[in-house]
């Protein structure tokens, strides 16, 4: 069989996960499309500090990600932000003005 593992690349067909050697565990991603209410200041970028998302508030700790692309006439914005619980994926349209939360992961 050790034969066999130096000959593939593949890590589908090893027989142990390799996240398991490294510690890694599942993490919970939960995909969404909710429109919501953000606090953030518009200074040479975006930098979101806060959030209402289901009558909850949820203030983020730091911007892990931001790019920004083009849909159409639209500007899009996609960040990353997190916050003490959770990883959130947010989308802001600059054409509209509005908010929506793409992407949540759960810290472990």
């Amino acid at each position: 069989m050790a034969k066999d593992l130096e000959n593939t690349t593949d890590l589908a067909k090893l027989p142990l996960d390799f996240r398991v050697l490294f510690g890694y565990k599942e993490i919970m991603d939960t995909e969404v499309d909710d429109k919501v209410k953000v606090w953030a200041f518009f200074d040479q970028g975006i930098f979101p500090i806060a959030m209402n998302w289901n009558r909850r508030f949820v203030k983020f700790d730091k911007v892990i990600f931001s790019s920004s692309r083009r849909v159409g006439d639209s500007r899009m914005v996609d960040l990353v932000c997190a916050s003490d619980t959770a990883n959130f994926e947010l989308e802001y349209n600059a054409n509209n003005y509005i908010w929506k939360v793409k992407k949540v992961t759960e810290k472990v």
